[in-house]
């Protein structure tokens, strides 16, 4: 972001951050170098003394700022440890992501919940001084605060003229060496098809570096073999994107949500009509493929664990299916179990059994529920299931799990 907008991202931050009393973030990514987190006021940066041996705290906010980027400007998600943060997308002149503000860290809900499952249970009393707030206002804050970066990115679309801010040289230099080596022609079809299998090979890898020299190399092939073309240019960067899409999926990425996102480039390249519009949008593109593929797909996995875990807590009674989790975190069934079971150790349906064995112990001893009653409330199909399920998992029925208790 240029220095006026940051100055404006100051402004906003220094007033959300003083309502509310709790963090704001302001995230900064420009087209030619990392992204980097800007400095907060001490008083509120929570993340700053996070004691979790993993954290890595741009990767969790740089990730908000993305799916906020996907999601009409607003996201509300959770870190590794938990907590909710509310990011809000900042939009350049041509519509790409050029930074972010970022809310939080909160409580979203019960304040139980969030300790239960902290897993470092040392910063128990730092969490709990943080600031409460409903599901319902946490979506009215991220309303508003998306509208104020809407605001931010509306002002530098009018404030800049014809500003292309993507790094060309990179592209420009592998187009001349491509010429240099291979004439006018470039490579025929058949090299070409195994570079694109060489590449696809390297992102199942997971060697993000090597990718990402490979994809520009590609690029400047397709501008040098289609004759500079647009019409063919475009035809072939279409043909890319089948591409990376298919090895992000090898790679183990959602295919559901992975053949959307191609939907959605595929409606985008049509919008453009001369071959600068396109390569400023095939190198956002780009950028955003290997920040989604090989920087947040961790930071992705904690915030879906915990939509889920969130989800089964609040709708125990219900009857919840794998099908039914898997629409409410936007995946496919089949890679939220995997994930599940990875980033826990147990499948969701041994989770959603643990969630509901323990909300019935909290009802066995405080009050004088009936059995049948505690099993309906608790999502169990009847009192012969739950009574079957306890045991199982307590090693005691609910009857004699009560006895005990008030014995004691």
């Amino acid at each position: 972001m240029h220095d006026k907008l940051i100055a404006k991202c100051k402004k906003y931050q220094k007033h959300f951050s003083e309502l509310l009393e709790i963090g704001c973030k302001i995230v900064d990514i420009p087209d030619t170098s990392p992204a980097s987190l800007m400095p907060e006021q001490e008083m509120h940066n929570f993340c700053a003394h996070c004691r979790y041996e993993n954290k890595n705290e741009l990767s969790t906010h740089l990730y908000g700022c993305h799916e906020a980027h996907r999601w009409n400007g607003k996201y509300i998600y959770y870190c590794p440890i938990g907590l909710t943060f509310i990011a809000a997308s900042i939009l350049g002149e041509e519509g790409n992501l050029v930074g972010g503000l970022v809310l939080g860290p909160i409580i979203m809900g019960e304040l139980q919940d969030t300790l239960y499952d902290l897993p470092v249970k040392e910063m128990s009393w730092d969490v709990s001084r943080l600031s409460e707030f409903s599901t319902q206002k946490v979506q009215h804050i991220a309303e508003i605060f998306s509208g104020v970066t809407s605001y931010l990115s509306g002002a530098e679309r009018h404030g800049i003229q014809n500003l292309l801010t993507y790094d060309q040289e990179k592209l420009l230099k592998a187009i001349y060496i491509v010429k240099d080596m291979y004439g006018d022609d470039a490579q025929n079809a058949d090299a070409l098809l195994q570079f694109e299998k060489d590449l696809r090979m390297t992102i199942i890898s997971g060697e993000k570096d090597t990718a990402l020299d490979m994809i520009n190399e590609l690029l400047a092939q397709i501008y040098v073999y289609s004759g500079f073309d647009f019409a063919a240019i475009k035809a072939r960067l279409l043909e890319l994107l089948v591409v990376l899409s298919r090895a992000t999926i090898e790679a183990g990425a959602d295919p559901a949500e992975t053949f959307k996102m191609s939907e959605n480039f595929i409606a985008q390249v049509e919008k453009y009509s001369d071959v600068d519009q396109l390569a400023f949008w095939i190198s956002d593109i780009v950028r955003r493929f290997a920040v989604q593929t090989f920087d947040l797909a961790q930071v992705k996995h904690s915030d879906v664990v915990f939509k889920v875990t969130n989800y089964v807590k609040k709708n125990s009674a219900e009857k919840l299916s794998l099908d039914s989790l898997a629409k409410e975190v936007f995946l496919s069934r089949s890679y939220l179990s995997s994930l599940f079971k990875h980033e826990t150790g147990m499948s969701l349906t041994a989770y959603i059994t643990r969630v509901r064995v323990e909300r019935s112990k909290k009802m066995l001893l405080e009050g004088t529920a009936g059995l049948a009653s505690i099993a309906v409330q608790c999502g169990f199909k009847d009192q012969s299931y739950f009574t079957k399920v306890f045991k199982k998992e307590t090693g005691v029925s609910p009857k004699k799990f009560r006895d005990r208790a008030f014995v004691e």
